[in-house]
């Protein structure tokens, strides 16, 4: 490999290079940055890359060649790469990458935010959330809602406010009862419509038979989902806590044995027991878990 052009390397960082006055991209060097985080990106170490650049001879300095994990560290943070050689998009997609195996190093695996195997779900609407990590804030997770709530909660504070509720549970099984039986407002919506749609098709003598049956099994099925869960799965719910020893760490196999959901809310923090019924970590039985904002409490 030809040796990169002399250049002064206290006044330009790799991949760039000085030339009448003005920083430009070098070459040589500017390919290398761009390879360094498409190696990573694509899952590559820092010691697989530095090997391999040693291996081939890429110098750092004119005549070094000696790369290390530090080194190739240093160019993945260096903002000074955007945008002209990395586009911002995947300079921050390296940051969360490396921020994520630093937690994977620093974090025992079974306290890892990837234990939460149940769904987390929005307070205020109940639809799914998605965890989204941004390394410039100072509480980097959060969780957003595609109905526009955003709730910001670092990772440990989830798995010690889950661990803490569970921990609730098992110091007073009694907290677990048998919800009330009555359908969500959702699901006495559509038994309504489809009773309707029922009664309208079969009025006179001409009604479809096979459209009315459909019907009918799909108001069946409709009812059958909103029958409560029966007093069979409180009373196991009870049993599980009752023979659960209180927690020191967060335990993956008691929430998937437990819970359906957990919900986020404004400060608040739910989960959702297989037999529906809502605990906090706070009201006694668990109540409306309240309507969530997109507060921003993790700017730096």
């Amino acid at each position: 490999m030809s040796k990169s052009p002399v250049k002064n390397r206290c006044a330009a960082p790799f991949g760039y290079m000085i030339e009448m006055g003005q920083l430009i991209v070098h070459p040589g060097e500017g390919e290398i940055v761009r390879h360094i985080f498409a190696d990573y990106l694509v899952g590559a170490s820092l010691k697989s890359i530095a090997d391999d650049l040693m291996a081939r001879k890429v110098e750092y300095l004119p005549g070094e060649s000696s790369w290390n994990k530090s080194r190739v560290k240093r160019i993945l943070e260096d903002v000074r790469y955007v945008p002209v050689l990395i586009n911002e998009a995947a300079f921050e997609a390296v940051q969360r990458q490396k921020n994520e195996r630093n937690d994977r190093k620093t974090i025992q695996p079974e306290q890892h935010i990837s234990q939460v195997t149940v769904p987390v779900a929005c307070a205020a609407c109940g639809a799914a959330m998605t965890r989204t990590h941004h390394t410039r804030r100072k509480i980097a997770e959060a969780w957003d809602c595609p109905c526009g709530v955003r709730v910001w909660l670092a990772d440990q504070d989830l798995l010690a406010g889950i661990t803490e509720i569970l921990n609730r549970l098992i110091a007073d099984p009694a907290l677990i009862i048998e919800p009330p039986n009555e359908p969500d407002e959702t699901q006495q919506l559509e038994i309504r419509r489809l009773h309707n749609e029922v009664g309208r098709q079969m009025e006179g003598s001409g009604f479809d038979r096979e459209a009315v049956q459909q019907d009918i099994f799909t108001l069946t099925a409709v009812k059958f989902t909103a029958l409560p869960s029966g007093p069979a799965t409180t009373y196991l719910l009870r049993a599980a806590f009752e023979k659960s020893t209180p927690l020191v760490a967060f335990s993956r196999e008691l929430l998937e044995a437990t819970a359906n959901q957990v919900l986020l809310g404004d400060s608040s923090l739910f989960i959702k027991l297989k037999n529906q019924q809502i605990i906090g970590r706070e009201d006694g039985h668990g109540s409306d878990p309240g309507e969530n904002r997109a507060d921003d409490p993790g700017q730096a």
